[in-house]
């Protein structure tokens, strides 16, 4: 039997046995909660010369976790773990001091190295003691970047886009590219990142001031706290006579339970399509782009969905890291285009929705006015990509994938983007629960119908990469958050089970999410293990929260953000979207996200 049914069978047992003698046990906080908030900090203190202790805020009684060495204060379901991790400071000169290196990162992998590496529970054995709200880090977490980038890592030092050479301003491979992806680049655009809460903010804000119509494609719309307050406003929206359209994933909505959005949404006459061609291509095709369009003038495209586990995400508070791009300018057009063309191709499976023709109309038209104004198309492509000072300023393409076209326009775009690259590569990628296949029914019994043509080609593609050196920074997920967006849903319903006294169902909720975590985590590790860590020049990080952003980052000139995964669900099948930009505004600000993202994670170095 593997050891993680034996795993949870014994909790299981555990579990019946406190009940059947009448006890009230929450299994997490088992033991002795025998230190003070003084001990503790003493403690703290002591062996951890880069942390501060803010010893005013630091109250209460603790247990130490010996299997990872952490401190965890009594009721710790019930408390804000975001507000927790303030009792501490990090000063980051003394960490890079200590451990004698030249960045705070490479400080972290010498310090982890003295670390044993457990491959049974995928925790490291760490000799120091640490605060369970820390999520496995040797310091607390950092909210803020203080130093320059290059402090934290020496790969990322300020660079001259205006001097700088790079493959990508060439114009053969952009039109290469326009070729490839069916897309085409346009100029002067406006894309800023919104990480986490910032995106939810300025959703629900264009919402508010919108005057004609709102378009949003999603995989989910979830009817919780974020959810309802945005169904909420699209029905005041409609009452004002606002056109309003909604796309989202029957089967997936379905399968979690989010439904009574997509309900009151059609009841209050605003017209939504529940995508049901799940089993149409290759028998796994889900409906995972997500985009909002405001008025056909400005838009948000990326990774997130309309759940609060990415809109009340705080960077640190063990909920979803994500990403997305408010979009202004000509490429706005592409976006609404893609919505257009899913949502016709939707209306020939559903008759009982009409095609927005009336609209494709107007977009063809304003496309050729975009060209006359010389906003778009490759005629430009010389003048603009040879110019040091418009290359770097909003030149982008919205890249579009969908099964019923190109179900592989983004992988084919990315593979041939990395067979140009020539320095660095970030990836950020939710879980590495896919290697590549030799043969068709590898991987039983998950997954074994699925296909891989486009994910193994990808796969092949970056490990090449890594084979010649590039230096590659691989962003994932950590193991007390590799039950994905189940995570931050099950540590909602432990705190309010708690709280309310219902013992039993906390304690089931607990273990689901124990189980979750291993179910999709060994697969998750064993990839990363195998494929990744081997590359002295591959460098992983695993973040305390869920790694829900989707980008590559190519040299640190061109950066895609999107909806797509480094998964064969995503490769191969899905309906997915990205935004490629070279624009020196975006990137400075990527820089900040992926690095304070690094920062706040734990290097995977192996056994």
């Amino acid at each position: 039997m593997p050891m993680i049914w034996q795993k949870a069978l014994i909790s299981i047992g555990l579990l019946v046995s406190f009940l059947a003698e009448g006890q009230s046990l929450f299994l997490p906080e088992m033991g002795k909660y025998s230190y003070s908030s003084e001990e503790v900090s003493r403690e703290i203190q002591n062996d951890l010369p880069w942390v501060k202790v803010q010893a005013s805020k630091l109250v209460g009684d603790y247990k130490l976790l010996k299997k990872t060495n952490e401190f965890q204060k009594e009721n710790w379901f019930l408390e804000d773990w975001y507000s927790l991790q303030d009792q501490f400071s990090l000063n980051a000169e003394v960490f890079i001091s200590r451990h004698k290196a030249p960045s705070f990162v490479e400080a972290k992998r010498s310090q982890y190295k003295n670390f044993s590496f457990r491959k049974m529970s995928l925790t490291y054995s760490k000799n120091l003691p640490t605060m369970k709200e820390w999520g496995g880090l040797t310091h607390p977490p950092v909210k803020s970047l203080n130093l320059p980038l290059e402090r934290y890592h020496a790969g990322f030092g300020v660079l001259d886009y205006r001097t700088l050479e790079s493959p990508y301003f060439s114009e053969k491979l952009q039109r290469k590219i326009d070729d490839i992806s069916q897309s085409e680049l346009s100029f002067n655009n406006k894309v800023s990142a919104l990480a986490d809460h910032e995106a939810y903010l300025k959703k629900r804000e264009l919402i508010l001031k919108a005057k004609d119509s709102i378009l949003i494609s999603t995989l989910v719309f979830v009817c919780d706290t974020t959810g309802t307050e945005l169904l909420n406003l699209l029905i005041s929206k409609k009452q004002e006579g606002l056109d309003i359209k909604v796309m989202v994933d029957k089967t997936i909505s379905k399968l979690i339970g989010a439904q009574d959005c997509p309900r009151r949404l059609k009841k209050a006459g605003i017209e939504l399509i529940e995508t049901r061609d799940f089993t149409k291509y290759k028998g796994l095709t889900i409906h995972h782009t997500k985009t909002m369009v405001i008025d056909s003038k400005v838009a948000v495209a990326g990774g997130m969905n309309i759940i609060d586990a990415d809109h009340l995400s705080k960077t640190t508070n063990f909920m979803n890291r994500d990403v997305d791009l408010l979009i202004e300018g000509p490429l706005v057009l592409d976006v609404l285009k893609q919505f257009v063309e899913n949502w016709n191709y939707q209306a020939t499976l559903q008759p009982k929705h009409q095609p927005l023709l009336d609209l494709s109309k107007w977009i063809e038209k304003e496309t050729i006015l975009q060209r006359q104004r010389g906003e778009r198309g490759r005629e430009f492509y010389h003048s603009i990509l040879m110019d040091p000072e418009r290359r770097m300023k909003g030149v982008c393409r919205f890249v579009k994938q969908a099964p019923y076209s190109n179900p592989h326009s983004i992988g084919q775009t990315y593979v041939e983007l990395l067979s140009h690259i020539k320095n660095s590569l970030v990836i950020t990628d939710p879980l590495k629960s896919d290697s590549y296949r030799k043969y068709a029914l590898e991987g039983l019994p998950i997954g074994w119908l699925d296909s891989y043509e486009m994910f193994n080609q990808l796969h092949k593609a970056v490990q090449t990469a890594a084979k010649k050196g590039i230096a590659i920074d691989y962003l994932t997920t950590s193991l007390p958050m590799a039950g994905s967006e189940n995570v931050p849903v099950l540590n909602k319903k432990i705190a309010e089970d708690k709280e309310n006294e219902k013992i039993i169902a906390a304690n089931y909720s607990w273990l689901k999410l124990t189980g979750l975590n291993y179910f999709f985590g060994r697969p998750h590790y064993k990839n990363l293990l195998e494929d990744w860590v081997p590359f002295e020049n591959v460098h992983v990080w695993t973040h305390i929260s869920f790694m829900h952003s989707k980008i590559f980052y190519f040299d640190r000139v061109l950066a895609s953000v999107g909806s797509y995964n480094f998964h064969h669900s995503s490769t191969d099948q899905a309906y997915e979207s990205t935004t490629l930009c070279m624009d020196e505004s975006l990137n400075q600000k990527l820089d900040q996200i992926l690095v304070q993202d690094m920062v706040n994670s734990l290097p995977l170095l192996g056994p």
